[in-house]
């Protein structure tokens, strides 16, 4: 593969998450170019999407990026739009809009060794995607998108989610949960590509840590902080963060990340909202936490959802704090690692942490890795080269 088109789901100026991995392992491992399409609304407004309008929200987001995000290799490029797509006519519109752009895209899938990647269901994913009949076309399915959507925006989502579904030549879902749910809906079996994580170079056996953050020590007796980054939304689970907060009243509780939801009110006086943080500062956060957290709720949003944030926390060397939805039970039962919140919430919690640390201290002191080691074999390139094989890209 010589180009790739990517439709993305999420903005380059966003949180670090599985999109943009995949185009820095496309580029280094395969030496493409890559045409990173903006995502664009694929949904009808509602009242909160005023908040992702304002000036400040928009200034923070140019910072959010990757480090490449101006390289040589990357074109990024917007479709013109309005939140109209599901609306009788709608789609209509946005064809005469997104004209120009549409004609260069289709050119650009006219190249032999060009291929289309779809990050979430859309309009132009289905124009692109039948302009190909299907070939040469990747749909990496993320999350249930129809379930982001309501009422009317559902209803289409879901039929452009079928339709991309049925022509795509490879596709590949990121939990177990997602490939149950396309048995028989697909061209061919969908290919399980997990979610995965950067091995942290810091943490490494024989590396040079941080003299006072996990590993060392002076950490294991450090005052508590537990922290979470990823976007705030809907699926976040207020009251399982207030307990915690309530049963560790002395820990600092820090929370990175959009917030595209409104908070209670009143939150516990050792919770602080920190707003988003660049990628290139992620990992070194997490090493001065105790412990990572995933509050989610349990619904038909996130039954689906493998995070992200599970496996960048593990690599850190940090316990996981959270919730059992979505694959979290699954790494509960494998990894000593994961504490489901639903029992955790009991005296003796901060000793549990502190002892995790001691331990973690002393591995570092004896050149042993932190993360366990299943992490070994599930960094991004390790998912994506699995992934690449059923494409015949490697």
């Amino acid at each position: 593969m010589k180009r790739l088109v990517y439709l993305a789901p999420v903005p380059l100026n966003s949180p670090s998450q599985r999109p943009h991995h995949f185009v820095q392992w496309a580029h280094e491992r395969l030496g493409c170019e890559v045409w990173w399409i903006e995502p664009y609304p694929v949904r009808l407004p509602r009242i909160g999407d005023l908040r992702r309008l304002h000036p400040q929200a928009r200034r923070k987001s140019h910072d959010l990026g990757p480090v490449w995000r101006d390289a040589p290799w990357l074109h990024v490029r917007s479709a013109r739009s309005l939140p109209l797509e599901p609306l009788p006519g709608g789609a209509r519109l946005l064809g005469w809009m997104q004209r120009p752009l549409r004609a260069q895209l289709h050119a650009l899938l006219e190249q032999e060794d060009t291929w289309l990647a779809v990050g979430r269901p859309s309009g132009l994913a289905r124009v692109l995607c039948t302009g190909r009949q299907g070939q040469r076309v990747l749909y990496d399915v993320m999350d249930d998108m129809p379930q982001f959507s309501r009422g009317l925006s559902r209803r289409w989502m879901g039929r452009t989610h079928d339709a991309l579904l049925a022509q795509a030549q490879v596709v590949w879902g990121s939990s177990a949960r997602i490939i149950e749910t396309l048995a028989e809906r697909t061209r061919q079996p969908a290919a399980l590509v997990r979610n995965g994580t950067v091995l942290v170079p810091e943490l490494a056996p024989g590396a040079d840590s941080d003299r006072d953050g996990v590993g060392s020590a002076v950490h294991a007796q450090a005052p508590l902080v537990l922290g979470y980054v990823g976007t705030i939304a809907a699926w976040f689970d207020w009251q399982a963060l207030r307990q915690l907060a309530l049963a560790l009243p002395q820990a600092h509780i820090h929370l990175y990340g959009p917030l595209e939801c409104t908070p209670p009110a009143v939150l516990p006086a050792n919770v602080q909202l920190r707003g988003p943080v660049p990628h290139s500062r992620v990992f070194s956060l997490m090493r001065s936490w105790h412990a990572g957290l995933i509050p989610f709720v349990h619904n038909t949003l996130t039954q689906s959802v493998d995070p992200v944030k599970y496996y960048e926390y593990r690599a850190c060397g940090l316990p996981v704090l959270t919730t059992l939805f979505g694959e979290m039970p699954h790494h509960a039962a494998e990894d000593d690692g994961v504490w489901p919140l639903e029992t955790l919430l009991s005296e003796g919690l901060e000793e549990r942490l502190r002892n995790w640390h001691r331990q973690q201290a002393l591995l570092h002191a004896q050149c042993l890795p932190l993360a366990p080691a299943s992490l070994q074999t599930a960094t991004w390139a390790d998912r994506f080269e699995a992934g690449a094989r059923v494409c015949g890209w490697v």
